[in-house]
């Protein structure tokens, strides 16, 4: 037993205060206090459970649809093709204002009139180059000859002779970069001019020939300039349509997102995931698989949305049961090799992202080569 003091600051295991004369505790009497052992001690009681924290009502996904705006023009423009289809059935019942299907279409048009004036002037550039290669190329054998003929009465080894014509690197020989041809065409026409003893016409080697595949080359430099300029401006007017567009989808989204529940089956429609969907890729779009000869094929794919990387399936008819995983991997094409010759073989391509695998593509049949 333990005295009990008046100023006593012992704690009272029962309350959970400084001992007092009027405590609950019964091991508190007259004498002093009981303790563990003493005849009549009475445990204190066990601590109140504590009391679990109330449970939220809201459901948790571990992964949520997302409608992210697309970055590559092709599927931003496929995108907002099935945006704009979604506005013509529901923008009157979902009451969409600012992004009504009119002003939609609008920027959707001007997006596609900017990316195929890109793309024309993009394909405008192989033309260029070729004309300047070829112009080179005139220039080059033209030098060539020259360096033949001149030979004759200047030598096969540098000297100062040849400084007048203009040949750089105190080299006899064809210069190595167009630069340096385009530079010595200027030379040779100079110095046949002076030297008209020199040129020689039944070889086509004159100081008019050497001037006319000196502009030859010119032109085709301003050509490619011109090409590249063009392409540089249709760019910078693509990008410009590129991003009105990307904020009028984006926009039109945030409008839906204040009329359709994120499990209504009209996002759809929309070409859209609904919110309350996983967020797993979408379906890969236009699977093309081109026969290639030696077992082998070559498949390509347009992408998904959402995916990371693919995966590409193969199942040979009348050999596999099921489809077989060929690779994963980030690229929109892969050759599948080491096919059996004759088969009748499927390809199936799935996106993978954090969220998992998405649905198939639509099945593809080539027989192997």
């Amino acid at each position: 037993m333990k005295p009990l003091y008046w100023d006593s600051t012992d704690i009272d295991p029962w309350t959970g205060n400084a001992f007092t004369w009027d405590s609950p505790n019964p091991n508190v009497t007259w004498d002093g206090i009981l303790e563990e052992g003493d005849p009549g001690y009475t445990p204190p009681p066990p601590p109140p459970a504590p009391i679990p924290p109330a449970k939220s009502t809201r459901k948790h996904r571990k992964y949520m649809a997302s409608n992210p705006t697309p970055d590559p023009i092709g599927e931003l423009i496929a995108a907002g093709e099935d945006l704009y289809d979604g506005l013509l059935q529901h923008a009157v019942s979902c009451k969409v204002k600012k992004n009504d299907p009119v002003d939609f279409r609008a920027d959707l048009d001007a997006l596609i009139t900017q990316q195929n004036a890109l793309v024309a002037a993009e394909g405008a550039e192989p033309a260029a180059y070729s004309a300047l290669r070829t112009a080179d190329s005139n220039g080059k054998g033209f030098i060539a000859r020259a360096i033949k003929v001149l030979s004759i009465s200047l030598g096969n080894g540098w000297s100062d002779a040849w400084t007048a014509t203009g040949l750089p690197d105190q080299t006899v020989g064809v210069p190595t970069t167009q630069d340096k041809r385009f530079t010595l065409l200027n030379g040779l026409a100079a110095y046949f001019t002076a030297n008209p003893g020199k040129e020689n016409a039944p070889l086509d080697v004159t100081a008019a020939i050497a001037t006319a595949l000196r502009a030859a080359i010119s032109d085709a430099r301003k050509g490619v300039g011109n090409a590249l300029r063009t392409t540089k401006e249709k760019l910078i007017d693509r990008d410009k349509a590129k991003t009105a567009f990307r904020e009028r989808f984006r926009g039109t989204i945030n409008e839906l997102e204040q009329c359709l529940d994120d499990e209504d089956p009209k996002w759809y429609d929309f070409g859209l995931n609904r919110p309350a969907d996983p967020a797993t890729p979408g379906q890969p779009a236009n699977v093309h698989v081109t026969p290639l000869g030696g077992g082998r094929v070559l498949i390509q794919i347009d992408g998904a949305r959402r995916a990371n990387s693919f995966n590409y399936y193969k199942q040979i008819i009348g050999t596999d049961a099921a489809p077989v995983k060929i690779i994963n991997t980030q690229g929109t094409q892969h050759t599948a090799e080491a096919l059996p010759a004759t088969a009748t073989l499927q390809i199936t391509v799935t996106g993978v992202n954090d969220a998992g695998e998405g649905q198939p593509s639509e099945v593809v049949s080539v027989v192997v080569t």
